[in-house]
């Protein structure tokens, strides 16, 4: 997993986790409120939720995105996983949900995050021996 990911609280404006995901190429920000996981937030559903540029102007799309909160489009409850879990049944969550990421919570609190991409690099590890 990878452990104190990087957070927003669900307040926080649809521009300002645009911004941070493409800064750090990241593609899901957990959401955090006074350190209690609150939510997942998912490129896929910003992407849907941003005004188009096709039809917007830019100072529409940027007044849309700076007004609108996280909270308005965030997984409220997602799957999640405790640090102690074995591997097996993360990767077997991750496959049949077909989910992307699995926030790791601890007594309501987020340790980390388990991505595709941290099962991979684990896989890689294992078949490197």
């Amino acid at each position: 997993m990878t452990p104190d990911p990087i957070t927003l609280e669900p307040e926080a404006s649809l521009m300002r986790a645009l911004e941070l995901m493409r800064r750090r190429s990241i593609r899901r920000v957990p959401l955090v409120r006074d350190g209690v996981f609150m939510g997942l937030l998912v490129e896929g559903d910003l992407k849907r939720a941003e005004p188009s540029m096709l039809t917007n102007s830019q100072e529409e799309f940027t007044r849309v995105m700076e007004e609108t909160p996280i909270s308005r489009i965030m997984i409220k409850n997602p799957v999640t996983i405790h640090p102690d879990a074995p591997l097996l049944e993360a990767a077997e969550t991750l496959f049949t949900t077909k989910y992307g990421a699995l926030p790791v919570i601890e007594n309501d609190k987020l340790v980390g995050i388990l991505t595709d991409n941290d099962l991979m690099r684990a896989l890689v590890d294992v078949l490197r021996g």
